[in-house]
């Protein structure tokens, strides 16, 4: 879709319709990870965008039993699950599930999270993250996630286990492209200024699906795929 743009419109930061369908909004998503339909994903970042803090931090799990009898692990699991969930809102976390969009693991609801075959014969586990809210340093979300792990207690053979580094989230990043696409609209400007009052320029792409990444330890950036190309006007 290319949209030729004329100078106060593009200022104004028209959102594609897309942007306004609220079907397109999302919870809180994994930082690293991507939306599926994004086929057109390239590994060069735009220049323009938005860096902002994330919201949380997640911490990768696994609550594992190695139990002779399956019935056995999966009552261990479930037993040790059950005790973290009670456990986290005093520890200042919450338990959560999803590969993109998570959503939060409760009493009525962790049950129904998949086993899956440990790394051993006689083993069962089940993976999920344990997320902290960010107070301006990742390190104190660590802490207290650290902290949660090591209180919950073991239920006979089962464990709670890291299994990979800490990453960030952020909240429905759709709600973020108006100004994003302000940002865009400033830096066409301005490169289109530079070839004098006879040139305009032509936008595509503003109607593509958000990109986001890790920018720091605490930070996200978040862009569209965008392109302009500068044209004399008329």
């Amino acid at each position: 879709m290319r949209t030729s743009i004329l100078a106060a419109a593009l200022f104004a930061g028209t959102v594609p319709a897309a942007a306004q369908d609220n079907s397109n909004i999302v919870g809180e998503v994994v930082v690293t990870g991507q939306r599926a339909s994004a086929d057109y994903l390239s590994d060069e970042q735009t220049v323009v965008g938005l860096r902002r803090p994330a919201d949380s931090a997640i911490q990768p799990v696994k609550f594992t039993s190695d139990s002779r009898d399956a019935d056995v692990r999966k009552r261990e699991i479930h037993a040790m699950i059950e005790s973290a969930i009670r456990r986290a809102d005093a520890a200042g976390v919450e338990l959560v599930t999803g590969e993109f969009e998570l959503t939060r693991v409760t009493l009525a609801n962790y049950r129904d999270l998949a086993f899956s075959g440990g790394g051993r014969p006689d083993t069962s586990e089940i993976s999920v993250y344990v997320k902290a809210k960010l107070g301006g340093s990742v390190g104190s979300a660590q802490s207290r996630i650290d902290n949660f792990i090591k209180a919950v207690p073991a239920e006979g053979r089962a464990l709670m286990e890291r299994r990979g580094a800490i990453t960030l989230t952020i909240i429905n990043p759709d709600q973020y492209r108006p100004e994003i696409v302000r940002l865009v609209a400033a830096e066409a400007l301005r490169t289109a200024g530079a070839f004098g009052a006879d040139y305009g320029v032509e936008v595509a792409g503003l109607n593509e699906q958000l990109i986001w990444a890790q920018a720091s330890a605490t930070e996200v950036f978040l862009y569209i795929p965008y392109r302009f190309t500068i044209r004399p006007k008329g």
